[in-house]
């Protein structure tokens, strides 16, 4: 038995820790900073609601009443940026660097944790939903980098 109970608490606390590690390397790769602002000109022109949905979240959480609503919108701008991520502009196509892979893991994990608060009724789901926006708004800086650097490639402005 009490093999067991060790066994259990080595495990859980090594979950633990990975998922610790995962938010540190995120919040890491989302502090790079983008000589332009890329993310709204892709924002535009591919018609994603992320920007505006985080500016309704820091402006006035109350309004943003439609959880669903809200997490399907983000939810069909991750599948456009995602897509993007993997095939716009890119030497490899069809595969995703290290860091964008970490960031794919960390955005569906949020989907699965703003899930499980609202259907709790756990009040923090909108801060869930702010951080999945950031995701965006880098993956949404990383497209229009590399279309703006991609030789033969030319991103309006």
């Amino acid at each position: 038995m009490s093999a067991t109970v060790v066994s259990v608490f080595i495990l859980a606390s090594s979950i633990f820790l990975l998922f610790l590690w995962l938010r540190s390397a995120t919040q890491s790769i989302l502090r790079q900073r983008f000589e332009h602002r890329y993310s709204e000109e892709v924002a535009e022109a591919n018609q994603l609601e992320f920007l505006a949905i985080r500016e309704a979240l820091r402006g006035n959480p109350a309004a943003v009443s439609e959880h669903d609503d809200v997490l399907d919108a983000l939810e069909r701008d991750y599948e456009a940026l995602s897509y993007l991520l993997r095939n716009a502009a890119t030497l490899h196509v069809g595969r995703y660097s290290p860091s964008e892979r970490l960031l794919l893991l960390d955005f569906q994990l949020l989907r699965l944790r703003a899930r499980i608060a609202r259907a709790l009724g756990v009040g923090n789901w909108r801060s869930v939903l702010l951080e999945m926006t950031t995701i965006l708004e880098y993956f949404g800086n990383v497209v229009g980098q590399r279309l703006a650097t991609f030789p033969g490639r030319v991103l309006s402005q």
